[in-house]
C-alpha cells in the first residue's frame, strides 16, 4: 500500500509540473525550428513557386503558415512547396514561412526571399494604335512616353523610302552593352519599330507623309519576333498584316521631279528571311557601331545619350566603340571603307555564316578580313545584281524594286578600286 501511495503522490508531482512520460502536445511550449532555406524555383508574370526545408519539433510539426509581404496569406500548409498565383506583372513580392506544431506553436521566420514577377509578354495586337507605339495623332508618328528615337549612320536602302526608327525598352531596362560593337543585349518586351513613308514633296516637307508601313520587332522570352502594320489610305491606322505586296507610290523628289515606285512591303516570310541567322531572328541596324555618331535630334553623340538616359548600361564611354562608316562621306573616309560598309548593312545580314543565303560562301560582315569576303572573286556579280531590277537576280532582292544610282556609282569606283 505504501508504495502504490508514493506512485501516487510522483505521479501528481509529474502532472503539476508538465512533466510525465505521455507523448500529449498538452502543455507544450517548445516552438519548432524555422524553416531553413526558402527559395523561388520559378516566377512568371503572375505566378511564383516556392519551397523550402522541413522544419523539426519535439512533438512534430504539423503545418506551416505563408507570409507575403508581412501578411499570413495562407496558414497551416501540409506541404514544403506552394504555387501562388494572381499576382501583378512585374512587381516584387517578399516572402517567408513559420512552422506549427499541434499545441499551436509557431516558430520564428525563415529567411525571406524577394522575388520579382515576370514582365506581361507582349503580342502583336491587331491595330498598331493599340502597340503603345506613338502618342497623339497616329500619323504624326509622335513618339510615345519611354520610346525613343534613334539613327543610324550608314543606312539599308528602300527605294528612297524615309524612315523613322524607334525603341521602347520596359521601364526600368536597359540594353547591356556585351563588350561588342554590334548588337548589345536587349531584355525580353524589348519592342523596335521602323517606319517607311515618302514625302509629298521633298521641296517642302510641311506638305505632309505618305506613310506605307511600319514594321515591329518584339523580343518574347528571349526570342525576337517580327510583324509588319500597313497603314489606310487615310493615314489613320495601320492594321497586322502577313502577306505583303506591292503600293503604288508617287513623290516629288529633292530637285522637283515627279518619282513613280512600286512599293514592295515584305511578307512575314520575307521578314523572317532578312532577320535570321541559323534560325533565330535579329535585329540588323542597332549595332552599336551602327548609332556611334552624333544624329539629328541630339547634339551629342547618340551612344553617350543612351548612357545618360539610361537606357545603355556597361558601357565606359562611345571611344571603346568602333564606327561603321557613313557610306555617303567621301571627306572622312575612303572608298574601300565606303563601299564595304554599303555591302555591310545591305547585304550582310544574308550574306555571312549562318545567313539566309549559303551559295557562293560569302561573308559581307565589315568585321571580316577581306580576303575571306569573297567580295574580289565576286564583284562581277556584285557590279551586274546591284544594277539589276529582276526580281529573282537583283541584289538585294527584299526591300527594293528600283535602282539605287548613287551607291551603284560608288560601288562601281570601289569595284574597280580592288582591281587595282
Amino acid at each position: 500500500m505504501k508504495q502504490l501511495y508514493t506512485s501516487f503522490l510522483l505521479a501528481a508531482a509529474l502532472i503539476l509540473t508538465g512533466c510525465g512520460t505521455d507523448d500529449s502536445p498538452k502543455g507544450d511550449s517548445e516552438s519548432p525550428s524555422a524553416p531553413l532555406n526558402l527559395t523561388s524555383t520559378a516566377a512568371t508574370d503572375t505566378s511564383i513557386e516556392l519551397t523550402w526545408q522541413s522544419a523539426t519539433d519535439n512533438v512534430g510539426v504539423t503545418g506551416y503558415n505563408l507570409y507575403q509581404d508581412g501578411v499570413m496569406t495562407q496558414g497551416n500548409l501540409n506541404a514544403t512547396s506552394i504555387s501562388i498565383n494572381g499576382l501583378i506583372a512585374d512587381t516584387p513580392y517578399a516572402f517567408h514561412v513559420t512552422a506549427l506544431d499541434a499545441a499551436g506553436n509557431e516558430s520564428v521566420a525563415s529567411n525571406t526571399v524577394t522575388v520579382n514577377t515576370a514582365l506581361e509578354p507582349l503580342e502583336f495586337l491587331q491595330n498598331l494604335s493599340d502597340m503603345g507605339v506613338f502618342a497623339g495623332t497616329l500619323s504624326d508618328l509622335e513618339p510615345a512616353t519611354g520610346v525613343q528615337l534613334y539613327e543610324l549612320n550608314s543606312t539599308l536602302f528602300t527605294d528612297y523610302a524615309s524612315k523613322q526608327r524607334l525603341v521602347r525598352l520596359p521601364e526600368g531596362n536597359s540594353m547591356q552593352f556585351n563588350n561588342s560593337d554590334l548588337l548589345p543585349d536587349f531584355p525580353d518586351n524589348t519592342l523596335i519599330a521602323k517606319t517607311f513613308y515618302y514625302n509629298i514633296d521633298d521641296r517642302d516637307l510641311s506638305l505632309g507623309k505618305q506613310i506605307i508601313e511600319t514594321r515591329i520587332l518584339l523580343k518574347i522570352a528571349g526570342a525576337w519576333e517580327a510583324n509588319d502594320y500597313v497603314w489606310n489610305n487615310a493615314q489613320t491606322e495601320a492594321t497586322l498584316q502577313i502577306n505583303g505586296g506591292l503600293v503604288p507610290m508617287s513623290y516629288i523628289d529633292s530637285e522637283g521631279t515627279t518619282q513613280n515606285v512600286d512599293y514592295l512591303i515584305p511578307s512575314q516570310t520575307d521578314c523572317r528571311t532578312c532577320h535570321n541567322n541559323n534560325g533565330s531572328a535579329f535585329p540588323i541596324g542597332m549595332k552599336l557601331r551602327s548609332m556611334n555618331f552624333v544624329p539629328s535630334y541630339t547634339g551629342m553623340n547618340q551612344i553617350d545619350y543612351f548612357k545618360s538616359i539610361g537606357i545603355l548600361n556597361g558601357l565606359v564611354n562611345s571611344g571603346d566603340i568602333s564606327v561603321l562608316p557613313d557610306w555617303t562621306d567621301d571627306l572622312t573616309y575612303d572608298i574601300f571603307e565606303r563601299g564595304r560598309a554599303y555591302i555591310d548593312i545591305n547585304c550582310a545580314h544574308c550574306h555571312q555564316p549562318g545567313g539566309e543565303v549559303s551559295n557562293f560562301n560569302l561573308d559581307f560582315r565589315y568585321e571580316t578580313p577581306f580576303e575571306e569576303t569573297a567580295i574580289y572573286a565576286n564583284r562581277g556579280e556584285i557590279e551586274a545584281r546591284t544594277q539589276s531590277t529582276l526580281p529573282t537576280y537583283r541584289m538585294p532582292q527584299l526591300g527594293r524594286t528600283i535602282v539605287h544610282d548613287e551607291a551603284v556609282t560608288m560601288l562601281l569606283e570601289y569595284l574597280q578600286a580592288i582591281e587595282d
